[in-house]
Order: structure tokens, then C-alpha cells, then sequence
């Protein structure tokens, strides 16, 4: 069967490579013929090049040629429906974003627009029409799947009302519906009126390993296994004590890199800077001694590879709680170890010696561990339907 991988592929993002790769490989290793749905969106490309340095884009669109069977070049919502109909036997959709929708009558968002503040981000979200990774078009005989697919925080509820409807019967036309987080299955259940039925999938890079080798040139050049590594908006004061901290306990402290978080420390022991490929990132990520940061891919690639993780959700508390649509703090739910989960403001104000011993601690590790162990088995056999459901028609 040839099976479709519609997600954001091109992103200049590290969890977006990394999760298009693992998807793909685990396709592969189920005996499919996969490949990635190469569709372009310009405008979102557009604000990769305002966002991203060239060199660091140039790693991602290396990634990409070596590692991505990818079709031809598909620009539109109706490119992606012909050729979904007349090339593939399946589609799946996901991971990532790919179910976010942008909600205009959101009275954040409108205060926004009435104060002139811009949104850097008005390009990844659709408010008029239904994007591609919706599936929303006929195509008789393709069997429509989507796998942890997140709406990142999608208040559904301020939706345009045809956005509403039109959305709401995409998902009803897709044969399983699988989500990263609670919240986006709560906006499947609404929107789909009970018609669609998700159910739980980890994140795809949480299959890499068990699909994929990453290649010698791809691991660091250096040995992390004394280094903790540290990326995000800290407090400098704070970060002194926590370096101090790292040492204390016989470690070296070094700042991972990421496109919007560039600053190092002079304080530091180092810094493993840009431009990165993904899979490297992926690798420092896998052979650290721990890791204290930002990103929810960064979360996931540590618990991936039973890394010792800490991280920092940088959104704001929901009435003095965390906020539901978070993926940090769902991933960390369901895994038992929300000791290891912090708002910025919250860490900030820890005891660095404190952190390092929920960094290290046993107990906690060993639940992390064991959601990694069972991760894999539950992304194959969502994988799996493709062949089930072909077997059934």
C-alpha cells in the first residue's frame, strides 16, 4: 500500500523534521510504501525565512533531500486532493499542529487587532478556508487516518461558524482519528458532533528509534555523558544559580541552540550552536546527561531516549492553572512525572539544588521510562489500520 505523509515537512523546525522522519520510517518499517505529501505552503515558508537564519534553514532543506521520498511539488489544497485521489491508497495527517485553525472572533485576538499588534504567527493557522490536513475532500477508496495530530491550542469554540460545519465534516469522513493531547480531543469530539472517535497516540518521534538508525555523521563530535544542557528564556540570575548548581554535582552545563533562543553565557561551559541538523539536535538531545528547557520536542526526544528532562512551559497559567491545551503539561500527565514539568515564572523561582534532584530523581525517571518502553507498540498499531481497514472494504 502506498500510504501519504501530510504534515509539516518543510518546517524549519527540529520536532517537525524529526516527527516527519519518524512517521515515514515507521510506515516503511510496517512493510508500506510511504511517502511525504510534498505540499508547500508559500506563506508559512515565507515567515520561516523572517524567522530562521539561512544557514539554519539550509541544514533543514539538507535534511529533507536526504532523508524524505517525497512526492512532486503541490501548492494548493485541490494539488493535494488530486493527487491524494489518483496516487496514494491512504493519507495520514499529523503529527504536530496540523488540526490548528486560527479563531478570529477569539477576544485576545481582537483586542490585538483593534491595538494594531501583529502576529508573527498569522501564517500557521487557517481562519476562511479548511487546510489540507483536514482531508477536506471526496476521494472514494482513500483510507483518511491521522496520527497525534494536534490543534496546539485551537480555541474551537470562537471558530467561524461555516469553519464550524466544514471542519466538522471533514473529520467525519476520516476512517481513525488519532490526537497528541487531550485538548485537540475534545475539539474533535465538538466539532465532528460525536461523529469522529479519537483516540490517544504518542508522538511520532517516540517511534524513531524503533524504525530508524541515525547515521554515525549525525551523532555530537563531542561526549555529552557529564553535560546537562540547557535552552530557553531564563532568568540570568537564576541560570548563575543553576549552573552552579550542575557543577556542584560534577556536571558540565552547555546551551543547546535553537533558532529563536541564539544567547549563550559567558558563565556557561559552553554552547552547541547553530546551524544543527535535526537528528544531531536529536542525538545531543539522546547522549546528555540531562536536559533543562524549552520545546516540546525537545521534552519528547529526551523521554524518548530516557534522558533525565526538566521542562519549562513559557505559556500562560489558565485561573492559577496550567493551561489545558499545553502539550508539555498533557505529555507530562500522562507519563506521571508533572514534578518534572514548571512554568517559567514557577522555575524561576525554584531552588536550583531542588531541581537538579527532580532532574535525577529515580522514581520519577523510572515512569518516564516506562512510557517510553510502551510508546512505540501504540504508534505501530495505529499505523497498522491502513492494512486493517483495506482488508475490511
Amino acid at each position: 500500500m502506498k500510504i501519504g505523509v501530510l504534515t509539516f515537512h518543510s518546517s524549519r523546525n527540529f520536532g517537525a523534521n524529526l516527527q516527519t522522519l519518524a512517521t515515514q520510517e515507521m510506515l516503511r518499517k510496517l512493510g508500506y510504501e510511504p511517502v511525504i505529501v510534498n505540499y508547500l505552503d508559500e506563506a508559512k515558508l515565507a515567515a520561516f525565512e523572517k524567522m530562521v537564519p539561512a544557514n539554519q534553514i539550509a541544514e533543514h532543506d539538507k535534511f529533507a533531500e536526504r532523508y524524505y521520498t517525497l512526492s512532486p511539488a503541490l501548492t494548493s489544497v485541490e494539488a493535494v486532493a488530486d493527487y491524494c485521489r489518483e496516487e496514494l491508497d491512504g493519507v495520514v495527517t499529523g503529527s504536530d499542529a496540523v488540526f490548528r485553525l486560527a479563531t478570529p472572533y477569539e477576544p485576545v485576538r481582537v483586542a490585538k487587532k483593534l491595538l494594531g499588534r501583529s502576529n508573527p504567527f498569522e501564517a500557521f493557522s487557517w481562519a476562511d478556508r479548511v487546510p489540507p490536513f483536514y482531508l477536506p475532500f471526496d476521494a472514494p477508496g482513500l483510507i483518511k487516518g491521522s496520527i497525534a495530530a494536534s490543534s496546539r491550542g485551537t480555541s474551537f469554540y470562537f471558530l467561524k461558524p461555516h469553519m464550524m460545519k466544514k471542519v466538522g465534516d471533514a473529520l467525519r469522513d476520516f476512517d481513525f482519528v488519532t490526537v497528541r493531547d487531550d485538548w485537540t480531543g475534545t475539539l474533535v469530539r465538538w466539532l465532528s458532533r460525536g461523529g469522529a472517535n479519537p483516540l490517544y497516540s504518542p508522538d511520532p518521534v517516540f517511534g524513531l528509534n524503533s524504525a530508524f538508525t541515525v547515521p554515525e555523521d549525525e551523532q555530537p563530535q563531542d561526549d555529552l555523558s557529564d553535560v546537562v544542557l540547557l535552552n530557553g528564556e531564563f532568568d540570568e540570575a537564576w541560570l548563575r544559580g543553576m549552573v552552579a548548581a550542575i557543577k556542584d554535582r560534577g556536571y558540565r552545563a552547555l546551551t543547546l541552540a535553537n533558532p529563536a533562543e541564539k544567547d549563550s553565557y559567558d558563565f556557561v561551559d559552553g554552547k552547541l550552536d547553530l546551524p544543527m541538523s535535526p537528528l544531531t539536535w536529536y542525538s545531543c538531545l539522546a547522549n546528555c546527561a540531562g536536559f533543562i528547557g524549552m520545546r516540546f520536542h525537545a521534552f519528547v526526544s529526551c523521554v524518548t531516549n530516557k534522558t533525565p528532562v526538566v521542562t519549562m512551559d513559557v505559556t500562560r497559567k489558565r485561573w492559577g492553572k496550567p493551561d489545558p491545551r499545553n502539550p508539555n503539561h498533557d505529555l507530562a500527565k500522562r507519563a506521571g512525572i508533572l514534578d518534572r514539568y514548571f512554568h517559567s515564572h514557577d522555575l524561576m523561582q525554584s531552588d536550583p539544588g531542588m531541581v537538579m534532584d527532580k532532574l535525577f530523581d529515580p522514581a520519577t525517571q523510572a515512569k518516564a521510562d516506562a512510557f517510553a518502553d510502551a510508546a512505540p507498540a501504540i504508534l505501530f498499531a495505529h499505523l497498522r489500520r491502513f492494512e486493517e481497514l483495506k482488508g475490511s472494504a
